[in-house]
């Protein structure tokens, strides 16, 4: 999608279970097409409660896009800027002028698993880095 404007910024609720945005919001309108951010694996694409979702397995890091579609089944790889897709479908979401990208990281536990959802423009946007002396 190039770089389009955020609409909605991450805003991750403060405990696990409670509301909160797990995500961001692109300008988008459908048809646009949708770029892999990094390389990964289609790991799903399809429908979730009724809303068009695509997602993509980078290893420890899963990125879901919605409303989203894609061509491609479970298990096609990707390369970071490869057209996977494109923006529409349903959702009760976006109200048809936005994606919704999501981040999150998911870790193998002793019982299960547990997921962390990341700020996904954290990943994209250049950082500085400082070195401090001893």
């Amino acid at each position: 999608m190039g770089q389009p404007a955020v609409i909605a910024d991450f805003d991750p609720p403060d405990r696990p279970w409670l509301s909160g945005h797990r995500g961001v919001d692109l300008q988008a309108s459908d048809g646009d097409e949708l770029y892999a951010p990094a390389d990964g694996i289609i790991s799903f694409a399809g429908s979730v409660g009724g809303k068009s979702v695509v997602s993509v397995n980078h290893g420890d890091l899963v990125s879901t896009f919605e409303p989203a579609h894609t061509e491609g089944v479970a298990g096609t790889a990707v390369r970071r800027g490869d057209v996977i897709g494109e923006v529409g479908g349903a959702s009760d979401h976006c109200d048809g002028r936005c994606l919704h990208w999501g981040v999150r990281r998911v870790r193998l536990q002793n019982e299960g698993t547990a997921t962390t959802y990341l700020d996904p423009l954290a990943r994209v946007r250049p950082m500085r880095i400082g070195l401090k002396p001893d």
